[in-house]
């Protein structure tokens, strides 16, 4: 038992290395990281987000969180702007580049995925869809608590 789970560690770890350039975004010049990713999603799904949202949703602390903000707005894909009703807070949204982007690298990302998972046979994916359904119902839950 203990060398089937370390076997599923590895192949967890080593599958996530190999998936790892499929996530990342690469679109002319411009090179988004996963986690730059999944900020813009973020961003798109919140529309306006301060820096502790950002941090609590990433699961980072507020110094990253605002480096990786700091980046993305270097780029001009987000802005931040005073919140109208409390000063002290900065709300941080898209520009029009980062959704422009964001919408190309979700379609870069899924024809890369699809691509990938056509390697598969329809009842591998089932099998895969219903171990990750599983795995994925079971941390909610363990998060939840």
């Amino acid at each position: 038992m203990a060398d089937q789970t370390s076997d599923l560690i590895n192949l967890v770890f080593r599958i996530s290395r190999l998936m790892k350039p499929q996530m990342a975004v690469t679109s002319g010049i411009m090179h988004l990281s996963i986690i730059q990713t999944q900020t813009l999603i973020f961003l798109h799904q919140s529309r306006q987000a301060t820096m502790s949202d950002i941090a609590a949703y990433l699961r980072i602390e507020l110094p990253s969180a605002t480096s990786l903000v700091n980046k993305l707005a270097a780029q001009k894909l987000v802005t931040r702007q005073a919140d109208p009703q409390d000063r002290r807070l900065v709300r941080i949204s898209l520009t029009k580049s980062g959704e422009v982007l964001l919408t190309r690298a979700i379609q870069d990302r899924r024809q890369k995925l699809a691509r990938t998972l056509s390697y598969l046979t329809d009842r591998e994916k089932s099998d895969l869809q219903h171990i990750l359904t599983g795995l994925i119902d079971r941390l909610t839950a363990k998060n939840d608590l």
